[in-house]
């Protein structure tokens, strides 16, 4: 029940029409159909009644007349979706004052002229209002005679149906446009909306995947470590057991952090500082307990803002966790860090002492990385060293409020 108000309160509608009358038109047309058919009748038969009530019945429904009231009344049933047709045939009515003087049917030819602008042009109603116009005339300087009552009376009803219909067919057509373009723009804010939501989400599938592949690889070397150790050096498994914890709590925080910015069900969820370049020295001291080699060089005195700090660390965090996974017996692993405009990163290892590892990720980590390079029109590239290792260099344009200092 909730969704099903949701959706309606959502859904784009006319507002309700003012007054009993018009309200009761825009909820019964149908019903509004049937009475203007009515009326037409009615009004044809009085229009050419000329025996009154105590004639033959004939006479009394109009003679010859009767056949085009009924043809002309009945296809005012479709002139909502077909409005030309009722036109055409009160058109072909008027040629019935060729041969009788009684004048054309009024109240058909002044609705089927109100019905083509209304539900199809103005333009439409203009060009048939013209020829019905020219037909009415025509016919009766044919009859050498002056110009009727009934002709008279069937243009004034016909240019008061154009001008009347104009109106509201304008109207209706200006609504229409501004609902069309309103949906148009609900559509287009929808749209941009899971637009935002799938960024969203890509953007904490790479958190995840980093905060997890640096976290569980650090935790099983110094699982590794602490199982082979555990009986000729007991001090130092249990250093590695601590280290196990401390990885893990830190990556639990970072886990609960993300998450928290998909449903901030505690207070503050998701607004914890992300890491920056002050936590490199962690990061890396990190790695080292797991007995990665890790040697660290900064230069350059760039200021970078929070944003790409986080790529720049991301960055160290994927180049080591696959030196940890990958690299054979290396005996250093280097970390470049040079800040400038044109940051770079690069992390080598000199793993060349063993047969390379098999892989065992999904590649994901390289992929987030060239997302997030890409944000600053930047690159990453990975690959061997000619079988001396292995070396993973990022490179991206930032601004530096210091200027660059290379």
């Amino acid at each position: 029940m909730a969704a099903a108000a949701r959706a309606t309160d959502d859904h784009l509608r006319l507002p309700r029409p003012p007054g009993v009358v018009r309200r009761f038109g825009a909820a019964h047309p149908r019903a509004v159909d049937v009475l203007v058919v009515v009326i037409a009748l009615l009004a044809g038969w009085v229009q050419v009644d000329r025996v009154g009530l105590t004639g033959p019945l004939w006479e009394v429904l109009g003679g010859p007349w009767s056949v085009a009231i009924l043809l002309t009344s009945a296809a005012l049933l479709v002139r909502r979706t077909r409005p030309v047709l009722p036109l055409v045939v009160a058109g072909a009515a008027v040629l019935l004052s060729a041969v009788d003087d009684r004048g054309p049917l009024v109240v058909p030819l002044a609705v089927s002229v109100y019905s083509l602008a209304v539900h199809r042009s103005t333009r439409a109603a203009v060009a048939g209002a013209a020829v019905l116009v020219v037909a009415v005339l025509t016919l009766q300087y044919a009859e050498g005679e002056a110009l009727g009552r009934s002709p008279f009376l069937a243009i004034v009803f016909l240019v008061a149906a154009l001008l009347i219909g104009a109106s509201v067919g304008d109207r209706r057509r200006y609504l229409a446009a501004v609902l069309a373009r309103t949906e148009q723009l609900a559509a287009e804010r929808d749209t941009r909306a899971r637009l935002a939501v799938v960024q969203e989400r890509g953007r904490i599938a790479r958190e995840l995947h980093d905060v997890v592949a640096h976290g569980l690889s650090v935790m099983v070397r110094l699982s590794d470590g602490a199982a082979a150790t555990a009986e000729s050096d007991a001090a130092r498994s249990r250093a590695a057991v601590e280290q196990v914890g401390e990885v893990g709590r830190g990556a639990l925080r970072d886990m609960r952090r993300l998450l928290g910015v998909l449903g901030e069900d505690e207070p503050g969820a998701g607004h914890a500082p992300q890491p920056g370049l002050d936590d490199l020295d962690a990061l890396i001291g990190t790695y080292r307990s797991a007995g990665l080699p890790v040697v660290l060089e900064r230069s350059g005195e760039a200021v970078l803002d929070a944003a790409a700090q986080l790529v720049v660390y991301r960055a160290v965090q994927e180049g080591l966790t696959n030196a940890l996974r990958y690299a054979r017996l290396p005996s250093r692993v280097l970390v470049r860090v040079r800040l400038a405009r044109q940051t770079v990163v690069e992390i080598t290892d000199d793993g060349a002492a063993g047969p390379p590892a098999p892989s065992v990720g999904t590649g994901r980590g390289l992929v987030g990385l060239r997302e997030r390079a890409a944000l600053y029109g930047g690159s990453v590239e990975a690959g061997s060293q000619e079988g001396r290792g292995w070396c993973t260099r990022l490179s991206m344009t930032v601004d530096t409020p210091q200027g660059d200092p290379a």
